[in-house]
């Protein structure tokens, strides 16, 4: 595996990626509501490497999530406010 910033191929193994303080602070990965009252679709970035070089971090999501996410990812949408591509 190569960093997909630098190219590096010094990535470190994959440890366990929090948000805070707690054990249970998990960074999500969340798409928009396929509906007004439905809950968003939320997927855990429990993982992840980070380039030795440049320090480029890459988020991997649990077993768990990767399923569900494959499962309804081609009804999911993008979120409000997302980035857009240069014109």
């Amino acid at each position: 595996m190569r960093c997909a910033m630098c190219g590096s191929e010094r990535l470190s193994p994959v440890g366990e990626l929090v948000s805070g303080g707690k054990w249970q602070d998990r960074l999500e990965l969340r798409f928009g509501r396929q509906g007004l009252l439905k809950a968003r679709p939320t997927f855990d970035a429990g993982f992840a490497r980070a380039c030795r070089d440049c320090g480029a971090l890459f988020t991997f999501l649990s077993r768990d999530s990767r399923k569900r996410l494959d499962a309804i990812a081609d009804d999911l949408t993008d979120v409000e406010g997302r980035p857009t591509a240069p014109a």
